[in-house]
């Protein structure tokens, strides 16, 4: 059974934000419709469950999944936090109280209650490393895989964007955190599976070729390179305004 078109429509109301000037700010929802889709596709793999466990329920996996981050758009109603905040960290358990909240309040009548039962466990265990319950742990890889690779990039951007840092420090936090191992100390630390893990590397090759194209833009290194080839010399242009 897919979750009930009412239940997304709720969820998704919630969840799209309304962002400065009215306009709106589907950062969440994606990010919501992005881990369903993940979790839902991870509680297939063997690793998702240990031995005697049952399968995943997809029904649970996904109701989960869908209000995991809720208590991000729950802050955002109550003017606790700016709508450009969200996702800035991982979800703590008070925000992952909100969001049971929000399913229990807005969704609960609308599903069996052993589903919504099972996705509450979730929700509550999917922080807790050593969670013995198979959906929580198929939610969990899929939030922190979806904090990995391109995903990141656009993450750091929206926040320095909204901070009014330059582009340029998406490439200064990068190199800090390939030069202080942030990326493998967080694979290690945040995901279970082999599987997992596995995603998580090749998605941080294309990060890395991602922003090492973006350094060589916001230098022309290329059109440098181009210029040096044919002669000509560049040391009276100016890099960039200081």
């Amino acid at each position: 059974m897919a979750l009930p078109k009412q239940v997304i429509e709720v969820a998704e109301e919630l969840l799209v934000l309304r962002g400065d000037g009215q306009a709106n700010d589907l950062w969440l929802w994606e990010h919501a419709r992005r881990v369903i889709h993940l979790a839902q596709m991870l509680a297939l793999l063997p690793e998702a469950r240990e031995i005697g466990d049952d399968q995943p329920d997809q029904d649970a996996v996904a109701l989960a999944a869908l209000f995991a981050d809720a208590g991000w758009a729950v802050q955002v109603e109550h003017d606790e936090i700016s709508h450009w905040q969200v996702l800035n960290r991982p979800t703590n358990d008070i925000q992952r109280e909100l969001g049971v909240g929000a399913l229990q309040d807005r969704a609960a009548d609308l599903l069996p209650t052993k589903t919504v039962e099972i996705a509450v466990r979730a929700i509550r265990e999917c922080n807790d490393r050593y969670t013995r319950i198979p959906e929580a742990r198929a939610l969990s890889e899929a939030e922190n895989l979806d904090e990995i690779g391109i995903m990141y990039v656009l993450r750091q951007f929206r926040q320095y964007q909204a901070e009014g840092c330059p582009i340029d420090q998406l490439v200064v936090t990068w190199n800090r955190h390939i030069e202080y191992h942030y990326w493998d100390a967080r694979i290690n630390d945040c995901l279970r599976w082999e599987t997992t893990r596995h995603i998580a590397r090749s998605r941080l090759k294309a990060v890395e070729q991602v922003m090492h194209a973006l350094a060589r833009d916001r230098e022309a290194a290329d059109l440098k390179h181009t210029l040096k080839s044919a002669g000509i010399d560049t040391s009276s242009v100016s890099a960039r305004l200081s």
